[in-house]
């Protein structure tokens, strides 16, 4: 009685209810229900007493589990949100890892270029000391005094019309750190210089030999040749019966006018009448595409006309000691035979018929003049070629110079024109 006594002021009585309508309103309470929990935001429990038979009462006490369930999932919560900030904080760092890997890979790439940079530049030196002073190099100068300059071979290399030096230290004994090449030949003369060309006879066997030599047949052949005349020539009057003026050119569906003067570039021929509507005369290749029988098309050989012809030099000569094969073909009095531009392609490489010094000289394998070429060729030259064929180069020059550090290449071609003590540089690309 004591115990049912201090726990009165808790609690809520209610009538006594029919057993069934009792047990519909536990239900109810276990359901959470009664809004006398809900008021307090909690839910009651029904306290022990309330088993009796004829009184409902509700205990205002939170239960046990009840006491319990909060903290519990704060700290699931608290789980989840770690789990997610060290997730991120993972992600984070593995991000500014892999920045700073990239960003010291294109830092050490930046070096190395720089550094290869710094090679190609040392490459144009050695060049421009080569140009400035081969003309004064003499086959009589000693071995020691080689081992004093030791560009003396490449200087009387290009004496006769190009030199080349391979894979050199800059950083001496340590190739590792990288390595240059210079390659410098006549610019002048190892082709044909095309704006020379004007309508005359030298230049009419001139073009019919390399017509011939690169395969064009003689249908094709006279329009190519006027047309040229009449985009080189400064007057309105129409070459033969193929050439072409304004008149020709104004028709077209994109309209131009012919140069009338001399040609910036060799690919102004790809213009001209003859060449536009076959591009292999240009460029090598099939003449007629058009033509299904094969046994009919037309090969165009030696890669057409831009092998043959340059912009640079003053006069119709070839320099003997740097053309192809197949320009030296071209020369009047070779007129295309082959045999011949080989044994001089062959003699200037080997020297094999070259009289050799009792000394230890450094003697070039190429030809000095017409006399040495006329006698180490089995069977002489023909005197008509003689007027056309140059020894060493005069002015103009092609250099080509390669870095190569670390796995990085860089490469610079450029025309040169080399006049008293000055280089002065008259086209430049970089890694062409």
């Amino acid at each position: 009685m004591m115990k049912l006594r201090n726990l009165l002021p808790f609690m809520r009585h209610h009538p006594a209810q029919p057993e069934s309508d009792n047990l519909t309103r536990r239900r109810g309470d276990a359901e959470g229900v009664y809004s006398i929990g809900q008021k307090r935001g909690r839910r009651v429990s029904a306290c022990p007493i309330d088993s009796h038979p004829h009184t409902t009462a509700y205990c205002l006490l939170p239960t046990a589990s009840h006491l319990y369930a909060e903290p519990c999932a704060q700290r699931g919560a608290a789980m989840i949100l770690s789990i997610w900030t060290i997730a991120l904080l993972s992600l984070l760092v593995m991000s500014f890892a892999l920045d700073a890997k990239l960003e010291g890979k294109i830092d050490m790439y930046v070096r190395n270029r720089r550094h290869v940079d710094y090679l190609t530049q040392s490459g144009i030196a050695i060049a421009e000391m080569i140009l400035l002073d081969y003309k004064n190099a003499t086959d009589t100068q000693a071995t020691d005094e080689q081992e004093e300059d030791p560009w003396l071979e490449p200087k009387l290399n290009l004496q006769r019309g190009s030199c080349t030096v391979q894979n050199y230290a800059v950083d001496q004994g340590k190739p590792e750190n990288g390595v240059v090449s210079v390659e410098i030949t006549s610019a002048e003369a190892n082709k044909w210089p095309i704006n020379q060309l004007g309508k005359n006879d030298t230049s009419d066997t001139i073009w019919e030999n390399i017509l011939t030599v690169i395969g064009l047949p003689m249908d094709y052949q006279e329009e190519v040749v006027d047309s040229w005349y009449d985009w080189r020539d400064e007057d309105r009057t129409v070459t033969g019966h193929n050439g072409a003026e304004d008149e020709y050119y104004n028709d077209l569906e994109t309209p131009y006018k012919p140069r009338n003067g001399e040609v910036a570039s060799v690919e102004e021929l790809k213009r001209i009448r003859g060449i536009r509507e076959h591009p292999a005369i240009y460029e090598g290749g099939i003449l007629n595409p058009e033509e299904k029988n094969k046994k009919k098309q037309v090969m165009i050989g030696c890669g057409g006309l831009k092998e043959f012809f340059d912009i640079w030099g003053e006069n119709v000569k070839i320099n003997v000691n740097s053309a192809t094969k197949e320009v030296l073909m071209t020369v009047p009095g070779i007129d295309g035979d082959e045999e011949l531009a080989g044994a001089i392609v062959e003699e200037r490489e080997t020297g094999e018929n070259k009289a050799r010094t009792t000394d230890d000289r450094v003697e070039s394998n190429l030809f000095s003049d017409w006399n040495d070429l006329n006698t180490r060729i089995p069977g002489g030259v023909p005197t008509s070629a003689e007027g056309y064929f140059s020894y060493a180069p005069e002015q103009y020059f092609r250099i080509r110079v390669t870095g190569n550090s670390a796995g990085i290449t860089h490469t610079i071609e450029t025309v040169a024109s080399v006049e008293s003590d000055t280089v002065r540089y008259l086209r430049w690309r970089e890694d062409p």
